[in-house]
């Protein structure tokens, strides 16, 4: 598979750097999204010296087409993950490096196709948060009475998240807040009701905060050897854990 012009070497071009963009975005880690595109732009014979720097904050791709350079730079903001479109982007790479798909335009209409492929309803994600809340509340110390209310405040803070995604509330300040709201919510639940285990109801507000996949990213990043990103990632999820701790704590001062 080759290119046939300089143009379409710069529509290969952008189209990878839309590919990093999107995959970083939906919360793939930095070695994933780097040998997805060398794998897609080695996959044309007559593309040369292929360079790739792919970061928390910003994609840069180059490489040698006709003893010409062709370089381009993207910024990169990091939204919600998404492992269903993630998935959908490694199905499109292996068509693309196996030849099944071999007109860019295609590829880059398949793109826009898995860009706005609607995720799951506000009413189901707030579903699966509200059953899994008594399971973890009885994991973590509470009764099978604390768990009856886990399912009240689950499903409040969980609605507070969806809105605060969909404004675009600074990440750091949504986890502030949706630990300081499940701290307070619980202990002035346990003033009202008899609540056996208040910490288990409030350790359930906070697993839809902790930013698992931001730190398995970041492990893994530093098992791959790319050690800068792995350190961005580290840090980044150090900060979110200290909002949450933040939160937890403002809360039961004010309660």
């Amino acid at each position: 598979m080759e290119v046939a012009n300089k143009q379409e070497a710069k529509d290969l071009l952008n189209f990878s750097a839309k590919m990093a963009r999107l995959m970083m975005q939906y919360g793939a880690e930095v070695y994933r999204v780097e040998d997805t595109l060398y794998r897609i732009i080695g996959a044309y014979k007559n593309i040369q010296t292929v360079h790739i720097i792919v970061n928390y904050n910003f994609v840069i791709i180059n490489f040698i087409y006709e003893n010409s350079n062709i370089t381009t730079m993207r910024r990169i903001v990091i939204g919600d993950k998404n492992l269903e479109k993630l998935s959908l982007m490694n199905d499109l790479s292996r068509k693309i490096v196996a030849e099944e798909c071999t007109d860019l335009n295609a590829a880059f209409a398949t793109l826009e196709k898995i860009r706005y492929t609607k995720p799951y309803t506000d009413f189901s994600v707030v579903m699966a948060l509200i059953i899994s809340a008594p399971f973890f509340a009885v994991m973590f110390g509470g009764t099978f009475k604390d768990s009856l209310y886990s399912f009240v405040i689950m499903g409040i803070e969980a609605y507070f998240l969806i809105y605060a995604t969909k404004f675009k509330l600074m990440y750091y300040l949504s986890n502030f807040i949706g630990a300081f709201l499940a701290t307070v919510l619980t202990n002035w639940a346990a003033m009202f009701f008899e609540i056996h285990n208040p910490a288990s109801i409030i350790i359930v507000g906070l697993m839809p905060l902790v930013p698992g996949v931001q730190i398995t990213n970041s492990v893994r990043d530093f098992m791959a050897g790319d050690y800068m990103s792995g350190i961005v990632g580290t840090m980044s999820a150090f900060f979110i854990a200290s909002a949450i701790a933040l939160g937890v704590v403002f809360g039961l001062r004010l309660t």
